[in-house]
């Protein structure tokens, strides 16, 4: 494949990936693990997790290379998240990966595309060690979610486990890292009516990367178009939304079973 092929599966720049290939810009493990992907080289063993090792330069080999029941995408995604300054996440349905309770994930994944208790277990886990982002004391993760009202309703579990699970949102959002805004029914029709999304921001040596996940498995999106869409999108989510003091407030009052005004 020539230079402009590459760039254009993973959905990158020719300029882009000819620095990197010459040294110029330092890659990302998660970069190296999409490359690795694209050219058909595992990254789990071999010269594959050697690449992704040096791309980890003085930094402990990442955990989610030794779950096998992770698929290569969510797994490149994590990898990304780890080393991501910023993440900015709608969610039109469930709460964010990322302030999930254990049940509350437990409740989602025995619905999703793992069927075994072992596949089920250990996507949780990752999930759970996958939050220590927001909790590290170097450079935490700063995020920022929009969750949709349905997310906040939906019964997932039952309704004293998402009670529990909405008090755990509220306390996460009180962390100086973490805004939640809350997008009510009443704001009416808006630009991300197809779904979910993420957008990662680095350093200044690495492009922001744009995820989506559908029901035929998970995209990366990394073209500036592609970035400044999703980006506008979630502007239009953030005007659209309660504020995050107003979120905060109702998401308490669901949790307590109050039923909240509707907001003005």
């Amino acid at each position: 494949m020539t230079g402009e092929q590459v760039a254009d599966r993973i959905s990158s720049s020719a300029s882009r990936l000819s620095r990197i290939e010459s040294g110029h810009i330092k890659p990302s493990s998660g970069g190296v693990m999409e490359l690795l992907d694209l050219y058909a080289v595992t990254w789990k063993d071999g010269p594959g997790k050697a690449l992704v090792d040096l791309a980890r330069t003085l930094k402990e080999t990442g955990w989610w290379a030794r779950l096998g029941t992770l698929s290569n995408q969510y797994a490149t995604y994590i990898a990304y998240e780890e080393e991501a300054l910023a993440l900015l996440n709608y969610e039109p349905t469930i709460i964010p990966g990322l302030l999930q309770t254990r049940d509350y994930a437990l409740a989602v994944s025995a619905v999703g595309r793992e069927t075994d208790a072992a596949g089920i277990k250990q996507r949780v886990d990752a999930r759970m060690t996958r939050q220590e982002v927001l909790t590290k004391r170097e450079k935490p993760l700063r995020l920022h979610a929009i969750v949709s009202e349905a997310a906040l309703r939906t019964e997932v579990g039952g309704p004293d486990l998402l009670a529990d699970q909405l008090r755990h949102v509220v306390k996460m959002a009180a962390r100086p890292n973490v805004t939640v805004q809350v997008l009510r029914f009443a704001a009416g029709a808006h630009l991300a009516d197809r779904g979910g999304f993420a957008v990662l921001t680095f350093d200044t040596d690495e492009s922001p990367l744009g995820y989506v996940e559908t029901p035929a498995g998970e995209l990366f999106l990394e073209g500036p178009r592609e970035i400044a869409r999703l980006t506008g999108v979630f502007d239009n989510l953030r005007e659209l939304a309660m504020s995050p003091a107003e979120s905060i407030k109702w998401i308490k009052g669901m949790a307590d079973g109050q039923e909240p005004l509707d907001h003005v």
